[in-house]
């Protein structure tokens, strides 16, 4: 899957005057947002994997160096000296940074659940008349329903030409 930036404010946002074209898109949006956060999940887990194979072998390092020096150790000093290793501090990092952006992104999914409520809640809306034109004086309301309508019917129809000359 090809790697898109990430702009949280411009895929949230709405724009209620495009409001067809806000429906038509958020699925894909949703997906894409979802799949990001399903990649870095698995990027956490194979993270996790790689930090416990390095404390591993830096365990098994740190114990051959007390040995090979023929030195008393502890659990506690192992530990310790495992903690310290640079490598496991490395790998400790990246997959702390890992686990901020799987968050990241958990929270993108999350408020993309929160847009499509909203586009919802706007479809509603704009159905009910609350975006509509007010009434002008000397015409009746029936007169702008009809221009509102007939609108609408030409942006669709551009619309449909557009997507059939690409077609084409």
């Amino acid at each position: 899957m090809g790697k898109k930036e990430i702009d949280f404010e411009r895929d949230l946002s709405i724009d209620k005057f495009r409001l067809d074209e806000e429906c038509i898109t958020h699925p894909g949006l949703f997906y894409r947002y979802s799949e990001m956060a399903a990649e870095a999940k698995n990027k956490v887990g194979v993270l996790g994997d790689s930090l416990k194979l390095t404390m591993g072998e830096a365990n098994i390092k740190i114990r051959n160096r007390f040995i090979k020096a023929e030195e008393k150790f502890t659990e506690a000093v192992i530990s310790s000296s495992v903690e310290k290793d640079e490598d496991v501090i490395t790998a400790r990092e990246e997959l702390r940074e890992a686990e901020l952006a799987l968050a990241r992104l958990q929270a993108g999914v999350n408020a993309m659940e929160h847009r499509k409520s909203q586009l919802d809640n706007l479809v509603k809306l704009y159905v009910a008349g609350y975006f509509s034109t007010p009434a002008q004086s000397g015409r009746p309301k029936e007169a702008i329903n009809d221009q509102a309508a007939r609108e609408a019917r030409r942006r669709l129809n551009s619309k449909r030409q557009a997507v059939q000359d690409d077609e084409e």
